[in-house]
């Protein structure tokens, strides 16, 4: 995508000119480098703990792998116009692989409820009320730790989870017009 955008002329400039295709330049780096970088860790974890401990790891690469290989292909064949859809280049059968690599192994929403499975092993129920990161009752706890080291807030008495914005947590209905 780079070569193509240095080497063809639209409009008095280069592509690679072009903050459009600048931007798509970007986005595949940007979505890339955080894509290989799970896959090291992942076989990092398998190296060094087994592939059981990759688990979710792995589950969570079935899912991304495909949709990262269509996103990049498909702002490759962009900036390569007409061309990236012929047979001339291998563009099309990379975003083709992208989508037999989202079926290959299970359908990607499969694979997804597998990771959500897994990830919320991780957590368990809270107050259904007033979830755990809920100002009132991040203060209430910070107090209950650190005591008088905590300033008082005076729109937030102490026992109340509310944080002082009542039950709506700050929250106002919006004024019909």
């Amino acid at each position: 995508m780079g070569q193509r955008a240095k080497s063809r002329f639209t409009q008095g400039s280069s592509l690679a000119d072009k903050q459009f295709v600048q931007g798509f330049i970007a986005e595949s780096y940007t979505e890339l480098m955080p894509f290989r970088l799970a896959v090291l860790h992942a076989a990092w974890l398998i190296d060094t703990q087994g592939e059981h401990a990759a688990r979710t790891e792995i589950a969570a690469l079935k899912v991304l792998t495909p949709k990262v290989i269509q996103s990049i292909v498909l702002r490759a064949i962009q900036v390569h116009g007409g061309l990236g859809i012929t047979e001339q280049l291998p563009l099309v059968d990379m975003f083709t692989t992208g989508l037999a690599l989202g079926l290959a192994d299970g359908p990607t929403e499969a694979h997804k409820v597998n990771l959500a499975r897994q990830l919320l092993r991780d957590y368990e129920a809270g107050d259904p009320a007033w979830p755990e990161e809920f100002l009132g009752r991040r203060l209430a706890a910070a107090r209950e730790k650190y005591g008088d080291l905590v300033p008082a807030v005076p729109s937030v008495p102490a026992g109340d989870l509310t944080g002082g914005r009542g039950l709506t947590g700050g929250l106002r209905p919006r004024a019909r017009r």
